[in-house]
């Protein structure tokens, strides 16, 4: 019976989630965890806490909760990352990296865990222990954090995410338009990324994504005209993996572009140096 309450509470809650209505999201979760302790439901609502910025919220909610269940692992992952907590992440991760997760049964579940675990161990190489072992197998992202090339990421961003045509085709999701310059939009992003507007985003990758304005920068992949593009950052710093046109989904932290970075963007004749400029970040930093 208190299982068949749980299943119907997570349905109705991420249906709502999934429609917008948050606060009725929460006040269902809300309502089970006063008569109920169950870590699925514990991290469903940690997760609306750590999207509104709420992290000390979501992380007490947690507490106590087994991270044996992955859903409570990776939760508790998301809040560590984002609170900078790195020791925290590494003794989690250390705790749980050869265990059997009791929430998952399915042969997915386990490779999306397995990913994530490598990721997880990857990013506490970059900014914990260069000692860790990198694992074996490593996609572009994670390849990228462990040595970031920018020629490499401007080579993966024109790969996916622009057409000779202006057309997205079965390569690509959504597209650039080829008048603008590609390599100059990306040196652009990176001077004018603003660290306090970068979005806190629950994926399965641990990148900070920021929101730049830019009428008619692109296309959907259904040809609608696009206003917004999105950046992918290792995080902490301005290095970009990805960025692609998107649609603004009512962002309240844009970032923008002034007209003078606007002019070799639009004109190539205009280019600047194109010289590349790192630059690191931290909440705990004035």
């Amino acid at each position: 019976m208190e299982t068949d309450i749980k299943k119907t509470i997570l349905k109705e809650a991420k249906e709502c989630i999934e429609n917008g209505d948050i606060n009725k999201a929460e006040a269902l979760l809300k309502g089970y965890l006063d008569f109920n302790n169950d870590p699925e439901i514990s991290s469903t609502l940690a997760n609306i806490y750590t999207q509104r910025g709420k992290l000390k919220e979501a992380l007490e909610i947690l507490k106590g909760q087994d991270s044996n269940y992955f859903c409570v692992f990776k939760s508790l992952s998301e809040i560590y990352i984002k609170l900078e907590k790195y020791d925290k992440l590494y003794n989690l991760w250390k705790k749980n990296k050869n265990r059997n997760f009791q929430d998952l049964k399915w042969e997915k579940d386990l490779i999306k865990a397995e990913r994530y675990l490598r990721r997880v161990q990857v990013f506490l190489k970059l900014f914990v222990n260069k000692r860790i072992e990198t694992p074996k197998k490593l996609d572009y992202q994670e390849q990228q954090y462990v040595k970031y090339d920018y020629n490499r990421a401007l080579e993966h961003i024109e790969l996916r995410h622009t057409s000779p045509n202006n057309n997205p085709n079965e390569n690509t999701s959504s597209i650039f338009y080829s008048h603008y310059d590609l390599e100059e939009l990306f040196l652009v992003a990176t001077r004018n990324i603003e660290f306090e507007k970068r979005e806190i985003k629950l994926k399965w990758d641990f990148s900070d994504t920021y929101i730049f304005y830019f009428k008619d920068i692109g296309r959907s992949e259904t040809g609608l005209s696009l206003n917004f593009f999105r950046v992918a950052t290792i995080p902490n710093t301005n290095k970009i993996i990805t960025m692609f046109p998107t649609f603004n989904r009512k962002s309240s932290s844009l970032c923008y572009l002034s007209k003078q970075d606007m002019l070799p963007i639009c004109n190539s004749i205009a280019h600047t140096d194109r010289i590349y400029r790192e630059k690191t970040y931290s909440i705990n930093k004035k």
